[in-house]
């Protein structure tokens, strides 16, 4: 660690990410707090410039940045070799096209230096490619919660909006929890959002909206296109957390847990009715086997769209998609 302990690793994955990864890396150069500070840029292989212009920043930084370069593995593999690399007390990644408010950083540092919470809850902002319009997915990542507080998992699990971009985690729970990401998959932010939630005794939640997160990017994951040709990996992501659920049922992160994969449940749903041709068989399988298998998980899907279609026995199926694409055409 040198002279002064690292408080928190901030890991970068860097894959064709050219054009945005100087305005990532410049958003961590705050000098009150980069004595404290470690950011992992993971190298996945890439085959642009990305490499040199981090490389700008391990020389003038070196206290602060470093690459590590490894074979192409997907961002499963990145964040798996960032748990591996870390020296922090805590964690975060932040995707090499997206950045952070450094007011934001400085705060959840300052406060880091002190924390006994196993999980850091921060707000984060969706900033659009195109405007820069900044946007609130949600108001609180925990509604009700008294900023600072350090609070028991089990008291408030039920009331976290659990996603990568507002979690900080201590490093050692990451360290010590066993389940490793998928790699060569996309979609595994939810593994890393979930996994180490058994470990999780304690969280404190700040009021700052500290991940800068861009959206509408064409290269993006979760743009709609590549969510189609994705769909399978998506599936194979859900279908281990389903299998994740069945082990920690009774403990205090069901209801994180459960909730989280409501979500995901419905996010591929809408992958589904995306496709000019109907996906509604894949649907309808993957509706009978959370109705059998996994109940709570078919109750904890909440999005009207598809309550709508539960309460249509699917017969709205052709129109919901009709809609959904040119919905998306619009955007």
């Amino acid at each position: 660690m040198g002279a002064v302990g690292k408080v928190l690793t901030v890991v970068i994955p860097m894959y064709n990410v050219e054009q945005y990864i100087e305005k990532c890396l410049d958003s961590f150069v705050v000098p009150e707090v980069m004595d404290f500070l470690e950011v992992l840029v993971i190298n996945d292989g890439t085959p642009d410039g990305s490499r040199e212009k981090a490389a700008v920043y391990e020389r003038n930084y070196p206290q602060v940045f470093r690459i590590v370069d490894k074979e192409n593995g997907g961002h499963g593999s990145v964040i798996n070799r960032g748990i591996e690399e870390a020296s922090g007390a805590y964690f975060k990644v932040v995707d090499g096209d997206d950045w952070v408010d450094p007011e934001g950083l400085a705060h959840l540092i300052g406060y880091l230096k002190e924390s006994t919470a196993d999980m850091v809850l921060t707000n984060y902002y969706w900033v659009d490619d195109a405007t820069g319009h900044r946007s609130e997915e949600i108001e609180e990542v925990c509604p009700g919660i008294t900023y600072g507080a350090v609070y028991p998992f089990e008291e408030i699990a039920g009331r976290i909006f659990m996603k990568m971009h507002a979690l900080t985690f201590r490093t050692d729970i990451l360290k010590q929890q066993t389940e490793r990401l998928d790699e060569h998959c996309f979609y595994v932010d939810a593994e890393y959002t979930l996994f180490p939630l058994p470990y999780v005794k304690t969280v404190a939640a700040l009021p700052d909206f500290v991940y800068q997160y861009r959206i509408g990017a064409p290269g993006q994951s979760m743009n709609p296109e590549n969510m189609r040709k994705r769909c399978r990996q998506h599936e194979k992501v859900l279908f281990r957390l389903l299998r994740f659920y069945r082990g920690i049922e009774g403990q205090a992160c069901e209801a994180a847990v459960r909730d989280t994969i409501g979500r995901m449940v419905a996010s591929q749903y809408k992958i589904y009715l995306s496709f000019p041709k109907s996906h509604k068989r894949d649907m309808l399988l993957l509706e009978k086997k959370l109705r059998q298998e996994y109940p709570e998980i078919y109750q904890a899907v909440r999005r009207p769209s598809v309550l709508l279609l539960r309460r249509s026995h699917y017969f709205l199926y052709p129109v919901a998609s009709v809609a959904l694409r040119v919905s998306l055409r619009r955007r």
